[in-house]
């Protein structure tokens, strides 16, 4: 069995960088999110994370096959973008955690933002980030907007690497928006990456998105209609009818 360890392709350097992390969740929304951030602001793998705990599988992505939990930066080495498709067991959860906090320590990172998704039936009607940070960034957070969380169990590698922020004093935050647990839901990763533009004021391009949101709004609108139709024309036989077929 070999040790847990991050590999690095070269030496980079880095300027007190923002971190992003977007994991295996109750949703797709944080790795959906950390990938798109890792597209519009062009960045480039830098290091992975070798382990006998994570699944020993290869991800096809951008037409290369790639270890399944990596790590991106950009020529300015102020963001980066830590990223794993695929669970990783209890067991080994915390010498993972562990081993990519160490890494992160010695490139000083500003903060480490875990984005994540709230699973919710249907299409979500409120577009709202909510927040998990200490009372200070809370605040700062609030007046971009942000809601923050009653509560919230952070579950996974996420919520493993906040728990190594606590031990470290780093500062360690999670940004949550609900998101549809049964159909693809663009709106949601939208809505993770306006508030990262609001707050770190990243620039990110989000007009693919917005023409995502669009079309599916449409394609659901068109499906919503005939359902409406079909619904109306077997009232008759089958008694009252749910007005809509995301109720």
């Amino acid at each position: 069995m070999f040790p847990t360890r991050v590999i690095e392709f070269e030496k980079e350097s880095y300027n007190h960088p923002l971190v992003f992390g977007g994991f295996v969740g109750p949703s797709l929304v944080g790795i959906i999110s950390a990938s798109y951030l890792i597209e519009q602001l062009q960045l480039h793998q830098v290091a992975h994370v070798n382990s006998q705990h994570i699944p020993p599988v290869a991800v096809f992505v951008g037409g290369k096959l790639r270890h399944p939990f990596r790590i991106y930066s950009g020529s300015s080495g102020k963001v980066v973008v830590v990223i794993c498709e695929v669970p990783i067991g209890l067991t080994g959860l915390y010498e993972v955690g562990d081993t990519l906090l160490n890494w992160l320590e010695r490139i000083s990172p500003q903060e480490i933002v875990i984005l994540d998704g709230i699973p919710t039936q249907g299409i979500p009607t409120d577009r709202q980030t909510y927040s998990v940070a200490s009372n200070s960034k809370s605040k700062e957070l609030e007046n971009h907007g942000m809601k923050i969380a009653e509560s919230a169990l952070i579950t996974g590698m996420g919520g493993c690497i906040l728990n190594e922020c606590l031990s470290r004093r780093i500062e360690g935050i999670s940004l949550l928006t609900e998101a549809s647990s049964d159909l693809p839901d663009p709106a949601a990763v939208l809505t993770l990456i306006n508030a990262l533009n609001s707050v770190y004021h990243l620039n990110v391009n989000t007009e693919v998105l917005e023409q995502n949101v669009t079309q599916l709004n449409k394609e659901l609108n068109a499906i919503g209609e005939q359902y409406d139709k079909i619904m109306k024309s077997q009232r008759g036989q089958l008694g009252e009818a749910p007005t809509s077929m995301y109720k």
